[in-house]
């Protein structure tokens, strides 16, 4: 049974971090995946993930092979504490065919006003890219970064947000 196989040759674990509990300049994320085994993928999985998660208070699920965690994927979600809500940040790290590892994250959270707002606020310094589907903007920063604004509810008054990055080794 292939879902049997999936499921024994993956480790789940979840942690919860306070902000002080990142005394060493460290994230759950990292401090899974070193006590899961990843060794080839640290350095870019730290550096991501200090980066998009930092110091904030988080919990974070993550999974990797039971059987290989250095040479396979390592995916984590990871809820982020602001002072107004949580969003979900996903980072994963895996070796290339070239021995390297390749690493992405998506932040997404939602905010209570249009998507146009936001758009003409928060981030009107953006590059506007395009849409998708007809509704959703998607926006680039000047360090290559993609945002994708996507209106929520019956008149669109909440606007998804996600943040999202590959970063090739």
């Amino acid at each position: 049974m292939k879902l049997g196989l999936i499921i024994t040759s993956t480790a789940l674990v979840l942690s919860v971090f306070s902000g002080s509990a990142l005394a060493e300049n460290t994230t759950s994320v990292v401090d899974m995946a070193k006590k899961s085994g990843v060794k080839r993928c640290l350095k870019q999985l730290e550096a991501v993930s200090n980066f998009i998660i930092g110091d904030k208070g988080h919990g974070t699920h993550a999974s990797w092979s039971s059987t290989s965690p250095d040479n396979r994927m390592y995916t984590s979600m990871t809820s982020k504490n602001y002072t107004d809500g949580n969003s979900h940040v996903s980072i994963v790290g895996a070796i290339n065919s070239e021995g390297k590892c390749d690493t992405y994250y998506m932040e997404t959270f939602a905010l209570p006003k249009s998507c146009m707002m936001v758009r003409e606020t928060t981030y009107k310094e953006m590059d506007y890219v395009g849409t998708l589907a007809d509704k959703t903007i998607v926006l680039e920063n000047a360090g290559g970064a993609n945002y994708y604004l996507t209106p929520q509810g019956t008149e669109n008054s909440i606007c998804l947000v996600s943040k999202r990055e590959t970063v090739f080794e």
